[in-house]
């Protein structure tokens, strides 16, 4: 087992969590994610379908009152 896995079994939770906090923290400022090929696919399906008038888009608060009714349901 490497140094730094056997470094991390002996750490406390607290210290874990302070760990993964600082590595999240390292990544995100590192690197820009690049979203999936398959979210592209899926954002140029619904631009269709909202272009042939199969789907609408409704403002975030309405969709926000949906979903929390919806919850509730």
């Amino acid at each position: 087992m490497p140094a730094v896995m056997e470094a991390i079994d002996r750490m406390s939770a607290d210290e874990r969590v302070k760990m993964m906090e600082y590595l999240w923290a390292a990544m995100t400022a590192a690197v820009e994610p690049e979203p999936p090929a398959w979210h592209g696919d899926i954002l140029v399906e619904r631009r269709r379908r909202v272009a042939a008038g199969e789907e609408h888009f409704i403002p975030l608060e309405e969709a926000m009152l949906s979903a929390s009714n919806n919850a509730m349901a």
